[in-house]
């Protein structure tokens, strides 16, 4: 990430010294701050980067991936619930009329 960060940065700073040397100093009033913020972008991000990394490593080593899970995804999907008996005493399903 260093080399395409250092790399961006280069071809920005030929971009601003190719313009300059074609439009002249008013190309520093845009180009010089926009050179410094992709510079600070890219010192942001490495700072970042660290941290994050622990913090995926920590949550990694947290859970075992290798452990199986009872059942898997669909347990107990496909097994039927117990259905409800008739009672002798009650007609079964007919309308009387």
């Amino acid at each position: 990430m260093v080399r395409l960060g250092g790399a961006v940065v280069a071809l920005e700073v030929a971009a601003v010294v190719v313009a300059y040397l074609a439009f002249g100093w008013p190309v520093l009033l845009v180009g010089a701050p926009l050179l410094v913020g992709t510079v600070l972008v890219f010192a942001l991000v490495r700072a970042s980067e660290g941290p994050r990394r622990k913090l995926q490593e920590q949550r990694a080593a947290r859970w075992d991936t290798t452990a199986a899970t009872p059942g898997g995804l669909m347990s107990g999907f496909f097994e039927l619930s117990p259905q409800p008996t008739e009672r002798p005493d009650e007609p079964s399903g007919t309308l009387a009329g």
